[in-house]
């Protein structure tokens, strides 16, 4: 039996952020999110869901709130409202963000801002830390945003680890890879 090669693993990219959005945000985004063509409410008709639809998106490309009636759509349509979508988050950082970025940094902001929101953003203390050019303590902000409905999450604080491990500079695919192979509880946070 020949060996079999791991993967290439591109590296991240620590090139100053431009202000676009990064390839390892959408990766992230597309690996976490993953596609479905038809609505789907993100928390499984529990309290707190939301209706989204393609890489989990909220909003169509009318502009109406993703809700069960929406229609179907294809890889490609989900493709453009993901690159929409990220458009915006990354507008949200760079206005918010008063210290310069890495694009590994920026990639892991625009994922979290995608999740999360502008306004979730523009009130963290990570803000705070980042602007204050704290950039070390955000990895440890980023791990606080794992609540839903009030209690903690598993799979966002897996989502957390990974942002904050492409903020810290790894790239996207082993992040998420090594977010879903070695946190298996709450208590979980594994070393960059």
């Amino acid at each position: 039996m020949a060996n079999q090669q791991p993967a290439p693993v591109t590296p991240p990219d620590t090139s100053p952020w431009d202000g676009g959005v990064p390839a390892a945000a959408t990766a992230v985004v597309k690996r976490i999110e993953g596609f479905f063509a038809q609505p789907y409410d993100d928390n499984g008709a529990q309290p707190g869901g939301t209706w989204t639809i393609g890489y989990g998106t909220i909003v169509d490309a009318q502009g109406h709130r993703v809700t069960p009636q929406t229609p179907p759509i294809t890889e490609a349509e989900a493709d453009q409202l993901l690159r929409r979508d990220m458009a915006g988050a990354a507008q949200d950082v760079q206005q918010r963000v008063l210290v310069p970025l890495r694009s590994c940094e920026a990639a892991a902001l625009i994922s979290w801002v995608y999740n999360l929101g502008a306004g979730n953003l523009a009130k963290s203390t990570l803000l705070l830390r980042l602007n204050a050019n704290r950039k070390s303590e955000v990895p440890a902000e980023m791990r606080k945003w794992i609540m839903q409905e009030g209690r903690p999450v598993l799979g966002l604080l897996r989502r957390r680890w990974a942002e904050a491990a492409i903020f810290a500079g790894m790239d996207a695919t082993n992040a998420c890879v090594r977010a879903w192979r070695e946190i298996d509880d709450l208590s979980d946070w594994p070393a960059f």
